[in-house]
């Protein structure tokens, strides 16, 4: 496939909204920027200002295999909850000496400070209101004809998952 970059570069693609940054901006790229230079404000403005904290990743099964193995679900996010819990612990105390980053823990603290102590929340109920701009959003800009709901895009299973948080 192309490169990312190269699509920015071309004019092939006019942004690209991702986690890390492109090639072309890290080698200096002149038409390539950001849309938000101070990024890290406006991101922690958003938070304190909505309570949002856009979500990132979703699991999706489907329906064949979640009716030949029902426990299958509550296992996942049982998993997936004990592994953020071992990160939330390697970043409280283990990543600091790990990984020579000045202020990694000045970081985490903030984080803490201004989302909690829980941050990547899961389950549905702590991203309701996450969710339900997202399905906003995707109406309004023409990515879904109609405004989606929570109760049908989830099985009804995980409507009430909860995580055991410390």
């Amino acid at each position: 496939g192309v490169d990312e970059s190269e699509l920015l570069v071309s004019g092939e693609v006019d942004a690209l909204f991702h986690a890390a940054e492109p090639k072309a901006y890290s080698e200096g790229n002149p038409i390539v920027g950001r849309l938000f230079p101070d990024y890290r404000r406006t991101e922690r403005a958003y938070y304190a200002k909505t309570g949002i904290f856009p979500i990132m990743h979703a699991v999706a099964v489907r329906d064949d295999v979640i009716n030949e193995h029902p426990w299958l679900l509550g296992a996942v996010f049982r998993a997936y909850s004990r592994a953020k819990q071992a990160t939330y612990d390697y970043l409280k105390n283990d990543a600091w000496f790990k990984v020579s980053l000045p202020w990694l823990g000045q970081e985490f603290e903030e984080t803490r400070e201004l989302m909690g102590d829980n941050y990547w929340s899961y389950g549905i109920a702590p991203n309701r209101k996450a969710l339900e701009a997202l399905f906003q959003y995707s109406q309004e800009q023409g990515l879904a004809s109609r405004r989606l709901t929570i109760e049908e895009l989830f099985h009804p299973s995980t409507l009430e998952f909860a995580e055991l948080v410390p």
